[in-house]
């Protein structure tokens, strides 16, 4: 993800006279009105919340299953 989100390739977001917001990042674009756009934003700013908390790979870890079943 360091690739994606680095100086080279910064996160674009462009609003289309379509009224729609066209959120890019890498090869990916989602094509957001702003009331969706509001509420994915939200969302990631909780989960970033969740996992800057110092004791996140102990919570994260528990919560999720086998290694083999969610990762790559």
């Amino acid at each position: 993800m360091k690739q994606v989100f680095g100086k080279e390739n910064p996160m674009k977001l462009v609003l289309c006279g379509c009224g729609k917001l066209h959120l890019t990042c890498g090869a990916v674009t989602l094509h957001l009105t702003r009331d969706e756009f509001l509420v994915f934003s939200e969302s990631v700013r909780r989960l970033a919340v969740i996992v800057a908390q110092p004791a996140t790979e102990q919570s994260l870890g528990a919560a999720q299953p086998t290694h083999s079943a969610v990762c790559h």
